[in-house]
């Protein structure tokens, strides 16, 4: 059986399980974990006072990650002091895999070598100017104007409000965008973190002036219970400011490469590509589509709300699916083979 992390927005029931007095097996039920993850969360992840918090916890447990993949990697000791003393001499990453393996029967791959002078440079240090044009010629070493303008942006993820964070009321959002085929259109969803309501846009092109319109269509219904929207630093997602103020709620942007952060809208993508798989060209399914998809999640009971549905919880209605033999929603079957 395949160990899977424990994601962020699971530290966050944890700590609010531990607070209301849960058991750590009560705990495990709920997230449909083993007992022993919980219990080896708390112990390896107890804070100040032995006070249980998320967001430390996802700190310490990348920290442990980092460090194993250093005891890992193979350019350590004296082959990392040899390494180096060679690029310094101005050998390429090519030239000391190939006379490795030459001369010592060493196999360690161009790659490798690369990999080891980028982290050099996240670290701030010089290995990356004795490679030739000092890497500015590759792709590993560029430094985006995305980037740079991400740096700069206010609404980073821990500004988020708690509600948000602990799903204590619906209104805060999660945003993502599902690619098709390449040059085709691509599929907006918005998910509410509390109750799963989605709503899904087709977007004929991925811009961020087409998101930013369709994005608007879609939570202009919700305008009284709109309070946030969070979505990762995709060039669809740079209209922020100006949409903030259309929407009148502030957007949030998750760290870069950071998916896990935005963990209700991936869950909701996995479940929507049951009915459009990859590769699948959205400019040729039928217009009805998006809503068809929107209905039939919408009206699907979760597990994690008690087998009650996203609309249910939204709208705070009890719908009859079982017994109204009238109502019938979106999809029957999927379109993937």
């Amino acid at each position: 059986m395949n160990y899977e992390q424990l994601t962020l927005d699971e530290r966050y029931h944890i700590q609010v399980y531990l607070k209301a007095g849960c058991t750590q097996a009560e705990i495990a039920s709920r997230l449909g974990r083993h007992p022993s993850t919980i219990s080896r969360e708390r112990r390896r992840n107890r804070g100040y006072r032995e006070v249980y918090l998320a967001q430390t916890a996802a700190r310490r447990s990348h920290q442990r990650r980092v460090a194993k993949g250093e005891k890992c990697r193979k350019i350590r000791g004296q082959l990392k002091d040899l390494v180096e003393q060679k690029l310094r001499l101005s050998w390429s990453p090519e030239q000391i895999s190939g006379r490795l393996r030459l001369e010592l029967g060493i196999q360690v791959s161009h790659e490798t070598i690369y990999q080891h002078v980028l982290r050099d440079s996240r670290l701030k240090g010089f290995l990356r100017y004795c490679l030739r044009f000092a890497g500015y010629k590759h792709h590993r070493f560029k430094k985006s104007r995305m980037a740079e303008r991400t740096r700069q942006r206010k609404n980073w993820l821990d500004q988020r409000p708690t509600a948000a964070n602990e799903r204590t009321e619906i209104g805060h959002w999660e945003r993502d965008c599902i690619v098709g085929t390449r040059g085709s259109s691509v599929l907006l969803t918005i998910v509410d973190r509390r109750s799963r309501y989605t709503r899904i846009r087709h977007v004929p092109r991925q811009t961020a002036a087409d998101v930013a319109k369709a994005t608007l269509s879609a939570l202009a219904p919700h305008r009284r219970v709109n309070k946030s929207v969070t979505n990762d630093n995709g060039t669809e997602f740079q209209r922020d400011e100006s949409l903030q103020t259309e929407l009148g709620v502030p957007i949030f942007f998750t760290e870069p490469s950071s998916p896990w952060q935005r963990g209700t809208v991936e869950n909701m993508n996995g479940l929507i590509r049951q009915y459009v798989p990859k590769r699948t060209n959205f400019d040729e399914l039928p217009r009805w589509t998006p809503q068809a998809l929107e209905e039939t999640l919408n009206f699907r009971p979760r597990k994690i709300l008690g087998f009650r549905t996203p609309h249910e919880n939204f709208h705070r209605q009890e719908a009859p699916l079982l017994t109204d033999q009238s109502l019938h929603f979106g999809l029957e079957f999927s379109q993937g083979s």
